[in-house]
């Protein structure tokens, strides 16, 4: 009897420590399962959280930054954990295509909304907010879990240290307090936009290390997703600014190397690094080393990139990890935003709306997408000859006094506003004239100006560096027509000339004007004696002043004949994403409509420094996910 029971008891002891060791087994498993459940619904979280927060930013800064339910930092969660279905383990549709609806489940990755929203915190542990990245939380990132591990920390805008917590602040005034890590231009003179290192992503806007002009927000928050079951893990989300700086850039459907008329490029254009466009059409490359687009990349042929052949295939399964292994990089020298994970590039939206001024005043979304709302000087027509010519007899200048206060000054013919061919008339930085296919036009010499308005009383052109151009039919109604767009016949135009030696604009010139504007002479053809100090630019290196035009149209020269065109720098486009084909460089001649089709040379380049960026500008916001590393 003892040996059967011994027997017995040890046949039972077995069985229990199998039974026992498939439970376990078991029970790791489903764990196991579950953790993996939870990360693949947090990549999902993060990978929402990336396309809902640039529309909820934007929301926040055109409400002033006010409080609000819709786009409070919690909201943004919210919509987040909606968008990624996060709540529950399988969504309905998939329920009831497996016809599970009536079946009793046990799925312990169910959760409540209440729930999910709890595991988003700030580094603190306060639920529905985040740490900013600025100096007013200068002490959080001084932990041992956060030091040195972070980016270079921003000063919040008077009175929003704390509201950044709470909703996204994004302000042009958000800035670079001190000179950290990182930042490889001066940032006593460049606090806005320096020159930081390119995040290391597979969308390639630059080369993943290496520099570019930008603006670094971000904000640090805590996921735990999973509750006890998971691990606390640590993000920042970053906002890049990213003012344009590509060679060839804008929102658009855009063709390189062909005409409208059907003629290939010539040799003598070239374009070093990228091209962005939200849609491409690549007929060659002319020498650029990288492509991005938002929607869609085709070629028409095989290209060469950064070394590396490239097809229309370049997004196949297969083909993008050989691309990777030859550049040795996760970085594709091709790559669309929407195939690159915890990545969004936005172009702000810009449009016609970019060349016309918010009156009385902007608002702060206004003022931050810039355009004619960032001008500093404005030139208005006052008063036409008639309302069949449009030749001003009348302007209002407004622009910035010695003083900080807004200064005007009224130019009339026949009182103080002489003809170039009447005494004193030489030295105004504004005239009129007609052009060869008899449009009336104010003409403006840039360097004439800022003599001129330093005898008004105003600052130098190193305030008043940015001019927008307009007409105020409501100042005359029976002689100043109301401008079209696109420009009409009848409409008022402005000429640029003298503008070749721009070395006196040390902080660059930028045109705005709804009209069509037409390039008279020669314009920046001279390069500064020095590169500016602190600009991050290598010693020697070459530098004119920064310039940009945006206008409603542009034409070279005044007359018929098809001038030779040189351009060295970057070509963007005001025109949005539509059925509208862009071809950057289709230049047109003053009167005629033809297409340059020889006679271009250019030579296109990236931006180098933030010196090297004009008053006036577009901007992009690229937003990415980072995991602050833990020992």
């Amino acid at each position: 009897m003892p040996m059967v029971a011994s027997l017995a008891l040890l046949l039972l002891l077995g069985t229990t420590m199998v039974f026992r060791s498939s439970l376990l087994r078991r029970d790791q498993a489903a764990k196991a399962q579950l953790r993996l459940d939870y990360s693949e619904r947090e990549e999902a979280l993060l990978r929402a959280l990336v396309a809902v927060f640039p529309q909820k930013a934007i929301a926040s800064l055109k409400s002033g930054y006010a409080p609000s339910d819709t786009h409070s930092w919690a909201a943004v969660f919210q919509d987040s954990l909606r968008a990624a279905s996060s709540q529950a383990a399988l969504p309905e549709a998939v329920v009831a295509g497996l016809n599970l609806g009536s079946t009793r489940r046990g799925d312990v990755g169910e959760h409540t909304a209440a729930e999910l929203e709890n595991w988003l915190t700030s580094l603190t542990g306060v639920p529905g907010q985040v740490t900013p990245g600025t100096t007013a939380y200068e002490a959080v990132f001084r932990l041992p879990e956060f030091a040195g591990k972070v980016p270079p920390l921003l000063a919040a805008p008077s009175g929003l240290a704390d509201t950044d917590a709470v909703r996204p602040v994004v302000a042009l005034d958000k800035v670079y307090p001190s000179q950290a890590a990182g930042l490889l231009a001066d940032v006593a003179r460049f606090p806005r936009y320096n020159l930081i290192a390119y995040p290391n992503i597979r969308f390639g806007y630059a080369k993943p290390g290496d520099p570019f002009v930008a603006k670094r927000n971000w904000w640090a928050f805590t996921l735990n997703f999973g509750g006890e079951l998971g691990r606390a893990k640590h993000y920042i989300l970053s906002l890049y600014e990213v003012p344009s700086q590509l060679p060839i850039e804008g929102a658009a459907f855009t063709e390189i190397g062909r005409h409208l008329d059907g003629t290939a490029w010539a040799a003598s254009i070239s374009i070093e690094g990228g091209i962005y466009g939200d849609s491409l059409l690549m007929n060659a490359s002319h020498g650029a080393s990288r492509l991005a687009g938002r929607r869609e990349i085709e070629m028409e042929s095989a290209i060469e990139l950064a070394g590396s052949t490239v097809g229309g295939d370049f997004d196949d399964p297969g083909v993008r990890e050989q691309l990777q292994a030859a550049s040795g990089s996760r970085s594709l020298p091709v790559a669309l935003s929407a195939n690159s994970g915890r990545v969004v590039f936005f172009p702000i939206p810009t449009g016609p709306a970019f060349l016309d001024r918010t009156q009385p005043g902007p608002a702060p979304w206004d003022s931050y997408v810039g355009g004619g709302n960032s001008c500093r000087v404005t030139v208005e027509a006052l008063s036409m000859v008639s309302y069949e010519d449009q030749t001003p007899v009348a302007l209002r200048i407004r622009f910035q006094g010695a003083n900080g206060a807004v200064q005007e000054v009224v130019l009339r013919r026949g009182e103080n506003w002489p003809t170039i061919l009447e005494a004193g008339g030489d030295i105004l930085p504004f005239q009129t004239e007609l052009t060869n296919s008899e449009r009336s036009c104010v003409t403006f010499y840039p360097s004439l100006f800022n003599a001129w308005v330093q005898s008004q009383g105003g600052a130098s052109v190193e305030v008043n560096h940015s001019f927008h151009f307009s007409t105020v039919p409501s100042a005359d109604p029976l002689t100043v027509r109301p401008f079209s767009s696109p420009p009409a016949a009848e409409d008022m135009c402005v000429i640029l000339r003298k503008g070749k030696d721009l070395t006196g604009y040390t902080a660059g010139l930028s045109i705005v004007a709804p009209l069509r504007v037409y390039l008279g002479d020669d314009i920046n053809a001279v390069a500064a004696p020095t590169a500016p100090e602190g600009s991050g630019l290598p010693e020697g290196a070459v530098f004119y002043p920064p310039m940009s035009i945006f206008s409603a149209e542009l034409r070279v020269g005044t007359t018929p004949f098809n001038r030779p065109f040189s351009h060295y720098g970057q070509i963007g486009t005001l025109t949005s994403a539509g059925a509208e084909v862009w071809r950057p460089l289709d230049v047109r001649s003053g009167t005629d409509e033809v297409v340059h089709s020889d006679g271009i040379e250019a030579e296109l380049s990236p931006l180098r420094s933030p010196a090297e960026l004009p008053p006036v500008h577009q901007m992009n916001w690229l937003v990415v996910i980072e995991e602050i590393p833990q020992d």
